[in-house]
């Protein structure tokens, strides 16, 4: 088999469409024009048919690798074995544990995380629920949503710019935003979108906030969009539960880590 790069997203997105979407939210959203110009796409061929696709994100400040594979390891664990030599000296990625093992040392692996893609597929259980409790958020809150993530969510990656769809809510106690829930990847073209930075204050926790704002948001996007998805720790009993009451389902897992890239 031999790896090439992908310079056209529409035959990544034929190789994508007939997998589990829930599972690819984020590479697909990144076949939209505004993404696909910061991917660098590597593929494992055999001959001319596509087997396994590794996306590499270059827009942030520490380069992301999408390589989970959720179907066989054996193709993912060729291809990053394949690609490693032309991997940054470091970056973050998205990552079959197995195929981690198999082609990174333990000592580079820096910060894992295990996390499960959940997807919402229950709509009846989302409109048992009651109405819009959060305030619908947009670039002129900013300020105030970065200090709460700084507070209660220091690691969350927020995106200025998908702050500005307005596609986050949010509740206000006494003048101060106590919860949160925004998004991290939005694409009308191809139809999906990740629920993300979903967060409460501390102070103000184990009062329904977490519910009601993820509950707000998502019957907002589910006018425009068929596939809403999201990644939670699996250790967070807690906020998987209250997904799974908004009508969310389990899907695959994959090991989120930053890697000292040694090429040896």
């Amino acid at each position: 088999m031999e790896v090439k790069i992908i310079h056209n997203a529409s035959e990544v997105y034929e190789f994508l469409k007939e997998k589990t979407r829930y599972d690819y939210i984020y590479q697909v959203n990144d076949l939209s024009p505004k993404e696909w110009d910061n991917v660098i796409c590597y593929g494992l061929f055999d001959n001319s048919q596509l087997k396994e696709i590794a996306m590499l994100l270059i827009n942030y400040d520490i380069p992301v690798l999408l390589a989970a594979s959720f179907a066989n390891e054996k193709y993912n664990t060729e291809l990053l074995s394949k690609i490693k030599k032309f991997l940054p000296s470091k970056f973050y990625t998205h990552i079959d544990r197995e195929t981690l093992d198999n082609v990174f040392h333990t000592k580079n692996i820096l910060e894992l995380e295990e996390y499960m893609n959940m997807g919402l597929c229950n709509y009846e259980l989302l409109n048992e629920k009651g109405g819009n409790e959060a305030a619908r958020l947009g670039f002129n809150d900013l300020e105030d949503i970065k200090e709460l993530i700084n507070e209660s969510y220091p690691e969350a990656w927020l995106d200025d710019d998908l702050v500005k769809l307005n596609k986050n809510f949010g509740i206000y106690v006494d003048g101060k935003l106590v919860s949160f829930a925004g998004i991290h990847a939005y694409s009308e073209e191809y139809q999906v979108v990740a629920v993300a930075h979903v967060t409460t204050h501390p102070d103000y926790r184990q009062k329904g906030y977490g519910e009601k704002v993820v509950c707000s948001l998502v019957k907002d996007l589910k006018n425009k969009i068929d596939f809403i998805g999201l990644n939670v720790k699996v250790n967070n009993l807690a906020a998987i539960n209250c997904y799974k009451k908004l009508g969310f389902e389990e899907f695959g897992k994959f090991v989120g880590c930053e890697i000292v890239n040694n090429c040896d």
